[in-house]
């Protein structure tokens, strides 16, 4: 029924407001998603950029470098450089990550991988 007035099941939950089971949550944000805008699901809180968890550094451009940058800047307070969520990730948005990861017991290397990607997702530090 949901299919024929045009409605994915996820984007019914979003609707509804219903919690949705940690697998469908990223499918679930993704559909209502409005890029920029920080929200929190069971998964962790997505910027509506990328909900993906690649590899990336320094030199790196797109999508997931907006979704890191936004992390840092709205949901852990990080600046990233004076020009904010622009895509691109250079000194600035390096240098945030590693302040990050030096908060949370990481490897202060600046580089986001899985254990980056899950710390930028998770709650925010007390500083």
């Amino acid at each position: 029924m949901l299919n024929r007035v045009g409605m994915t099941v996820a984007a019914a939950a979003v609707l509804a407001g219903v919690v949705v089971p940690a697998g469908l949550a990223s499918e679930t944000f993704a559909a209502g998603a409005k890029a920029g805008v920080c929200k929190s699901s069971l998964e962790g809180t997505y910027c509506g950029y990328y909900s993906g968890s690649a590899y990336t550094d320094r030199g790196d451009a797109g999508a997931k470098v907006k979704e890191i940058q936004a992390l840092l800047i709205q949901h852990h307070g990080y600046a990233v450089g004076p020009k904010g969520v622009d895509g691109y990730f250079g000194a600035g948005t390096e240098s945030a990550v590693k302040r990050l990861q030096r908060g949370h017991g990481l490897k202060a290397d600046g580089i986001v991988s899985a254990k980056t990607w899950d710390r930028l997702r998770g709650e925010p530090l007390d500083r």
